[in-house]
């Protein structure tokens, strides 16, 4: 009876993938070219993805979707989030709609129901995956900039309060290194000898990070400005030994996160161990 129920729908859902492989490849080909395969696994089969989201008219611009795309655009930047978005979207839809007509099939050469519920695990972990995997990126992202922030800080606050300009002191530590902090406050940098405005700039350097930390930064700045050179240097050197403070409570949480991820396969291996240890006593009774 199983076996019956499952003919139609698997035999549909076989044939909705196979139509879709064979019709829509050469129309995202440009697109599934460009995908770096190591990051995103089997994204030759992308174009599944992407014609379902045509199919249904997947709203790129819903609030659901900005938010989703302001996170991506501290990773990718803002001219490539969209792209990142939509491939993130598409990769999601294509494990989905990939692993269901294997679950289907399995259940019903199984004449199994449990291979449906096996089929929907491994296509949730697919999905999780790429969100995890994002999220990862965007964690360190932000914890890297917020580990280097207390030091720009500090020379920032000498360097303003012994008379140099804000702007100037800006420049003058963004050609310091190349890591992402920079990176950042060299941009910010271009868009002041571009004519943008000392508080504009400031704003989207703080929107770029997307740390909690910079936004009160780039507020607080915002207000000096206006007051006045004596407050702004008050309020640096102020900030500048709060984040002192913060950096080492970041490294101290780090250090027992990694304590935890390493007792995690000790504890699994001791559950293994006690378990070969007791089966045989238990079998024995």
């Amino acid at each position: 009876m199983f076996q019956l129920a499952m003919l139609i729908p698997t035999t549909a859902i076989v044939l909705f993938w196979l139509l879709l492989a064979a019709k829509y490849e050469e129309k995202f080909e440009e697109i599934t070219s460009s995908i770096n395969g190591d990051e995103y696994y089997l994204s030759e089969l992308y174009y599944i993805g992407f014609q379902i989201m045509d199919i249904v008219h997947f709203n790129i611009k819903s609030d659901a979707s900005r938010k989703k795309i302001k996170l991506m655009s501290e990773v990718y930047g803002k001219k490539y989030a969209e792209y990142y978005y939509y491939l993130s979207v598409g990769g999601k839809i294509t494990y989905v709609i990939t692993v269901l007509p294997v679950i289907f099939l399995l259940a019903l050469l199984a004449n199994n129901p449990a291979a449906l519920l096996f089929g929907a695990v491994i296509a949730g972990i697919f999905v999780w995956y790429m969100n995890e995997s994002f999220k990862d990126k965007l964690t360190a992202r932000r914890e890297e900039i917020l580990s280097e922030f207390p030091q720009v800080l500090s020379k920032m606050t000498l360097l303003v309060n012994s008379g140099m300009l804000l702007r100037d002191a800006w420049n003058l530590i963004a050609e310091q290194s190349d890591s992402i902090l920079f990176q950042e406050m060299q941009l910010t940098a271009t868009q002041l000898r571009n004519g943008v405005p000392e508080a504009a700039a400031y704003r989207e350097f703080a929107e770029r990070c997307g740390v909690k930390e910079i936004r009160k930064f780039s507020s607080m700045v915002i207000q000096g400005l206006e007051k006045g050179a004596s407050e702004l240097t008050m309020f640096l050197k102020d900030m500048a030994d709060e984040l002192w403070i913060e950096k080492r409570n970041l490294v101290k949480q780090k250090g027992e996160k990694a304590n935890a991820k390493l007792l995690m396969p000790t504890v699994i291996i001791f559950i293994g161990i006690l378990f070969m240890v007791m089966a045989p006593v238990i079998s024995g009774l």
